[in-house]
């Protein structure tokens, strides 16, 4: 489908706390954002009207937006009804919003409680001019936003409370499925976005559920990347017309007509990359993936804690690259690393290795925790030297330093045969973080060490590039849901395009969200083509075992 329009439901512009130096967070970012990865219009609130004072931070936003009326759009911040500094009749608030063309606003979490004695007469006349309402959902790594404690009973009080009141859930997240799809079964009026809910196949599932008039397109700008959330949608296995309905009819009708102009056609960009993604095409580009999990045969979900993981066995893994692209894929379980059951894990991977064999690649879990040295070497020989596998994956469920003397048997080996290591140490300091890899990987020189999740801020990046930029065989691989805009440019900045590796964490995430954040990235193709496959493919085609195939 050719030039779909994306309207984008869930954009903040403004000053926020805590954003590092580099971080995008003007209007200005936002419409260079949108040109970039060519989204026509944004429904935008300003920050200060979250952090500060609603009323200064909404007015502060019509006058930052009233030069692009043709494709941003505002969302005004709601407090209790007589408020200092607010409205004191409900009537002059309507009558303020419809003056200014504000069809939608936010309910800003730690602010106020929802309690009708309180908010009743604000969110009582949302509701009886049926606007759109933002609300943040809480969860584990949100307890400021609405619901953290129990987001299911706190929102199916508040959702039976306003019937009428279209609702449109943000920042929920991929391990809230249970609860959020719930909701959607039992609320008419809830709606969703998906820019942090990066379910796999979750587009599809939803869709299928529920039908396609209350799923919105959302990215999260400016914090995050709108070409992340875009390939979402470019890729999804639905109708033309259901593609249509989420990226931008939804939304213009929730906010009653508004809608943004097109994009002119010559202001589209001229890429090789991006004339396929845009339609939904699989990149002819070259793309492996060196971050995935697979579930067991017929597996759906990773733990009841976790999250769902639609077709997430090795079948189902493949076939959703298909889908968008992804040409070969480094491997291991779930339950493996997370869950700590290495032996088991490493069988499932083994087994997707002979059903998959051109496009699988295998990384074992070694646990030192629950083997003895000499099944541990047992375990070596029987992945590495007899079924091929070039990775190696410890964890950080193994509550143990990654210097550990129990790894050294595995790191020695690795050493010896060129493998590589999958090293999480993002807010893992019982690992030895990033100085431990610097250790190990002077310590182990022919061992490839990727640190995992390296995009994940823009703080993390710093102190990754550090350490890459003082070894000489340490990577970046950069997977992370909150897909930080332009991140992987600010990465790219700083140890160039030859250390920078794609992962995604399926199906745990959904791959797609994880490829359009590269494939929309402000890279020239060479530098995305190195990322998306060419750099993984030189590190194992270092790999020195009598079963490696992949030269």
């Amino acid at each position: 489908m050719k030039n779909l329009k994306y309207f984008d439901c869930n954009s903040i512009v403004g000053p926020r706390p805590h954003k590092h130096p580099k971080e995008r967070w003007s209007t200005t970012h936002l419409l260079e954002d949108m040109k970039l990865a060519e989204i026509s219009g944004a429904l935008v609130t300003h920050s200060s009207a979250i952090h500060y004072e609603s009323m200064y931070g909404n007015l502060r936003l019509l006058k930052e937006i009233e030069e692009y009326s043709d494709i941003l759009f505002g969302s005004w911040c709601v407090d209790p009804i007589g408020d200092p500094g607010f409205f004191s009749k409900s009537e002059d608030m309507i009558k303020s919003m419809n003056e200014n063309k504000i069809r939608a606003v936010r309910l800003v979490p730690g602010s106020y409680s929802l309690h009708k004695d309180l908010m009743g007469e604000t969110l009582d006349s949302l509701e009886n001019n049926k606007i759109l309402t933002l609300m943040e959902v809480g969860s584990i790594r949100n307890m400021q936003a609405w619901g953290a404690n129990d987001v299911f009973s706190f929102f199916h009080e508040f959702l039976n409370r306003y019937k009428s009141l279209p609702v449109l859930f943000t920042n929920h997240y991929w391990f809230q499925q249970q609860h959020i799809h719930k909701l959607m079964s039992l609320h008419e009026n809830l709606h969703l976005e998906f820019s942090d809910y990066q379910i796999n196949r979750g587009i599809e599932k939803y869709v299928e559920d529920f039908g396609d008039q209350r799923l919105l397109f959302g990215s999260g700008m400016t914090s995050r990347s709108p070409g992340a959330a875009r390939a979402y949608i470019d890729y999804a296995q639905i109708s033309d017309k259901s593609k249509e309905q989420i990226a931008n009819k939804n939304l213009s009708r929730l906010l009653k007509g508004l809608e943004p102009i097109d994009i002119n056609p010559n202001e589209l960009r001229d890429d090789k990359i991006i004339e396929l993604a845009r339609e939904g095409i699989p990149i002819s580009s070259h793309v492996i993936d060196a971050h995935s999990h697979i579930l067991h045969e017929g597996g759906q979900s990773g733990s009841p804690l976790g999250p769902i993981m639609l077709d997430g066995d090795a079948k189902g893994v493949i076939e959703l690259n298909r889908w968008c692209g992804i040409d070969q894929i480094a491997m291991m379980t779930w339950n493996g690393p997370v869950c700590t059951d290495a032996i088991d894990g490493n069988k499932i991977v083994s087994r997707a290795m002979l059903n998959f064999k051109e496009e699988v690649f295998g990384v074992a879990v070694i646990d030192p925790t629950h083997m003895s040295e000499e099944e541990i070497s047992s375990e070596i020989e029987l992945r590495y030297l007899k079924q091929g596998f070039i990775g190696m994956k410890p964890y950080v469920q193994m509550d143990l330093s990654y210097e550990d003397p129990a790894f050294d048997q595995w790191w020695e080996f690795g050493n010896n045969h060129n493998l590589y290591a999958l090293m999480h140490t993002f807010e893992s300091p019982h690992t030895g973080g990033l100085d431990a890899i610097k250790r190990l990987a002077n310590k182990y020189p022919n061992v490839s060490w990727l640190i995992a999740h390296s995009a994940a801020s823009y703080k993390y990046i710093d102190e990754v590039a550090e350490c890459i930029n003082s070894t000489k065989n340490v990577f970046a691989e950069i997977t992370f849901t909150n897909v930080p805009s332009r991140s992987i440019k600010y990465l790219n900045d700083l140890i160039g395009d030859e250390k920078i590796i794609f992962g995604t964490d399926q199906p745990m995430r959904d791959p797609r969200q994880q490829l359009g954040w590269v494939i929309w990235e402000d890279l020239s193709i060479k530098s995305r083509e190195n990322i998306l496959g060419n750099n993984f493919q030189k590190i194992i085609s270092r790999v020195k075992l009598p079963k490696n195939n992949y030269k």
